[in-house]
């Protein structure tokens, strides 16, 4: 049976995180001729509710001791460390460059055409630096770390077996930015879900335009 742990929240850990509720929704705090401290409803528009530094005349206080408005007046006070959080920082920007294998052509032989297979390749950028190369596909994937565009490390063999070129492109995403949503990221770089089935060369043509000349005696 799994243990369910209970946070307990302090008082001052409560009365801090409701005078940033308090600025958040507009609460104001004013002084009246006689030193008096109110503070503005968020509820009802134009209310006013007297405060002190120990109490608060609002419905909220009477249930609970506490309150948006007490504690407001205690922030205002400089009585309160209720200090914002540090805004959540950026994740980082995660970009994938996916060149396709294909065949190409490198040139002429007497009777077909010189092709090639060019290996599908994956770059990895992280905060615009290009941090890991995928090469190939299943069962021969590479991968390679990059410092300035030049291969620097081997790491295929911190990548887990047996996966096609997606499968490597998302696990090095995954350990690089946990954060993104490496699906919908891999899909826009146009990674293929599934290995490319290659079957056949591509029918080639005897070149037309190869002119066969008798061997001078």
């Amino acid at each position: 049976m799994a243990t369910q742990i209970r946070h307990t929240e302090t008082v001052d850990g409560a009365r801090a995180r409701l005078a940033r509720k308090a600025r958040q929704e507009g609460v104001t705090i004013t002084r009246d001729q006689d030193g008096r401290y109110f503070a503005s409803s968020v509820s009802t528009p134009g209310k006013q509710y007297l405060v002190t530094g120990y109490s608060c005349d609002c419905p909220g206080f009477a249930n609970r001791g506490r309150c948006r408005h007490h504690s407001a007046l205690l922030s205002a006070m400089g009585w309160l460390d209720d200090a914002d959080p540090e805004p959540p920082r950026p994740g980082p920007t995660v970009a994938v460059v996916h060149v396709p294998g294909h065949w190409t052509t490198r040139g002429w032989l007497v009777c077909t055409r010189d092709v090639e297979w060019v290996e599908p390749e994956t770059v990895i950028t992280i905060n615009d630096i290009d941090l890991v190369r995928i090469v190939g596909d299943s069962p021969d994937v590479r991968v390679y770390w990059l410092v300035g565009h030049n291969i620097v490390d081997n790491v295929t063999g911190s990548t887990p077996g047996g996966l096609t070129h997606r499968g490597a492109a998302e696990h090095w995403v995954r350990a690089l930015a946990a954060s993104v949503d490496v699906d919908s990221l891999l899909h826009d770089s146009g990674v293929p879900e599934d290995r490319d089935v290659w079957d056949d060369l591509p029918d080639v043509d005897v070149a037309d335009d190869v002119d066969y000349q008798e061997e001078v005696a």
